[in-house]
């Protein structure tokens, strides 16, 4: 086999959460493009379905569904929506999220605290148990991706803004990426995760109107610059294919060099 071929997806049928835009849109579009068929959710209807319009263009089956990722009854009516309309699902890639209210701790209302853990880190489970439980159904394994953040391994240094919650849930991805891999492997179901860094995305939009804080991550960071997000699209398509065949339960870091230092 070429070693090209294992990275089609030919065949295969993917759900992105929070596909609407940003790293999500780039990564189903990259699984289009290697061949899935692809169903987004998103609470962002109008950007989601013009997303689902460039998957169409590829000509891929898709659709869109508006899905709050914290209400576990809209999870799975759309669950079973995929399977319905496009018969199965391979992969997941659990994407949506919000970004740092730029609270420091001890202003931290509680409400907010819970609404971040809920949105970036219980999301990924309730998603993620009700997509395993489909692949372990059709009995053909499956493929899990993660997104998680270098803030599952460090605290930014982004004040005068603050993200202490949003590290802490990302930390947690990390840790449900390393448990959903010990309970699914028995069952051909690979679970990993992605660490981005400073990627230009309407989620690290607040913290760029700070020239500091950009000067701040530019000079700390190996690369001198921000990412970009097209730059992941290689990566969802390496874990979601053969190509990973024996790789489970890592969290892949792809930050220009930011936390070698």
């Amino acid at each position: 086999m070429n070693v090209l071929d294992l990275f089609s997806l030919t065949g295969q049928v993917a759900i992105v959460t929070g596909g609407a835009r940003g790293l999500g849109r780039q990564a189903a579009l990259a699984l289009a493009e290697a061949g899935a068929d692809v169903a987004i959710c998103d609470l962002l209807e109008e950007e989601g379905q013009r997303t689902a319009a460039e998957l169409a263009a590829l000509g891929r089956r898709t659709f869109f569904g508006k899905v709050d990722v914290t209400r576990t009854d809209e999870i799975e009516a759309f669950v079973k929506q995929v399977v319905e309309r496009l018969g199965k699902i391979d992969i997941l890639v659990n994407n949506a999220g919000m970004p740092s209210d730029g609270l420091a701790l001890d202003d931290e209302p509680d409400d907010a605290w819970r609404r971040m853990l809920d949105t970036n880190l219980s999301s990924m489970f309730y998603f993620g148990k009700r997509a395993a439980k489909q692949m372990i159904g059709q009995g053909q394994g499956g493929v899990i991706i993660n997104i998680a953040s270098i803030n599952a391994l460090v605290i930014s240094n982004i004040t005068p803004r603050h993200n202490v919650p949003y590290c802490v849930a990302k930390t947690g991805v990390a840790g449900l990426t390393r448990g959903m891999t010990a309970d699914w492997a028995q069952y051909g179901i690979r679970v990993n995760a992605i660490a981005p860094g400073y990627i230009r995305t309407a989620q690290t939009a607040a913290s760029r109107q700070y020239p500091e804080i950009v000067e701040r991550i530019i000079t700390n960071t190996p690369m001198k610059r921000y990412g970009v997000e097209e730059e992941m699209k290689g990566l969802v398509v390496y874990l979601a294919s053969p190509a990973s065949s024996f790789m489970t339960g890592s969290l892949v870091v792809m930050d220009g060099g930011t936390t070698i230092w």
